[in-house]
């Protein structure tokens, strides 16, 4: 008998400076199909006003969560707001939403956001986080140098939209489109990992080192690298790994996405923002053993090297001047009862 369970309804988070062209975009967005039927989630007042009245919208879609930071306010305002498009949606007060965009204060943490919507035991039922957009205007270099809420932004995006795309950006692993030009679908569909539709290698992709040359400031303190050992781990195993990286970088962590061969034709997925992991996937590959370990990490003051210690550490790998896996895991600042399987 079927579940009769509804359909997700999926999230765009849209965060970057006040002034940079948030609402602008949303409002291209909106007049194309590929947005119908969207609600949108209103918390940045910039000078530009959202459009409702281009796509025909009622202005029940429009929710505002007035003064003061997303972040601040995810277990209140923006919780009770998608609680209760729900209620109307379930109650037909709105006859349909295809989408949910949340226009976030220019200060928002999106990790925050996603964690609101991903641990809450009702609202995870109901919607998917189907990508975070930075946008950038065309002051980009200097406000990415000046600026750490906004090099975050862009450091844990799936999507940076700017009017330059050639810009130097924390990010090497975003799709970076033209804010002005780039097709509405290409917006949608960037969501964690999905086995039934995503290609898991497409998914890992290998960081663009090219896109962090020439950053300064803020920026420069950003690192995106992709680490891949020849060898196996049980799921256990992997999570203690990941519990420990925690321990002693989480502050640092961005975003972390890994692949891990648990057996000969198993996998697990683990995806984390900052240090919320969304719960771990296991996957069927027959190739599981020659993909071995696989790991793209985002991170501020953490780079590829420290990261591949930590790594060999843990697998008993001798390096020089460097940790063995009885020193990393009986490290005291390990945070008892942590689980990545909980998040943090």
């Amino acid at each position: 008998m079927a579940s009769g369970r509804k359909p997700l309804i999926p999230v765009t988070i849209v965060v970057g400076p006040t002034g940079a062209g948030k609402t602008t975009l949303i409002n291209r967005l909106l007049r194309d199909p590929a947005f119908a039927h969207t609600t949108v989630i209103l918390n940045d007042f910039g000078a530009t006003a959202l459009a409702a009245a281009m796509v025909d919208k009622a202005e029940d879609d429009i929710v505002s969560l007035g003064a003061g930071c997303v972040c601040c306010s995810v277990r209140g305002a923006l919780t009770d707001g998608l609680e209760r498009l729900v209620r109307d949606l379930d109650n037909r007060r709105i006859a349909k939403i295809s989408r949910v965009v949340i226009e976030a204060a220019e200060t928002a943490g999106p990790a925050a956001i996603v964690t609101a919507i991903v641990s809450h035991p009702y609202l995870s039922l109901r919607f998917a986080v189907d990508g975070i957009v930075a946008v950038l205007g065309a002051d980009a270099a200097e406000v990415l140098a000046n600026r750490a809420e906004v090099v975050h932004q862009v450091a844990v995006a799936d999507i940076v939209a700017v009017r330059n795309v050639h810009v130097a950006l924390p990010n090497a692993t975003a799709l970076v489109l033209d804010a002005a030009t780039a097709p509405a679908i290409a917006f949608t569909g960037h969501g964690p990992f999905d086995p039934e539709k995503g290609d898991l290698d497409t998914w890992l992709r290998l960081p663009d080192p090219a896109r962090l040359r020439g950053l300064s400031g803020e920026a420069a303190h950003i690192a995106s690298f992709g680490v891949r050992r020849n060898a196996t781990l049980s799921a256990p195993a992997f999570e203690r790994f990941l519990e420990y990286i925690v321990a002693l970088q989480g502050p640092r962590l961005i975003r972390l996405s890994a692949a891990v061969a648990t057996g000969s034709s198993d996998v697990m997925i683990a995806e984390s923002y900052g240090t919320f992991f969304l719960p771990p996937q296991m996957i069927e590959r027959p190739d599981a053993a020659a993909l071995g370990l696989r790991f793209v990490v985002s991170a501020r003051d953490f780079g590829e090297d420290a990261f591949a210690g930590y790594l060999d550490a843990f697998l008993n790998e001798a390096r020089i001047d460097t940790p063995d896996r009885r020193a990393l895991t009986e490290n005291p600042l390990a945070i008892a009862g942590f689980s990545a399987r909980r998040g943090s």
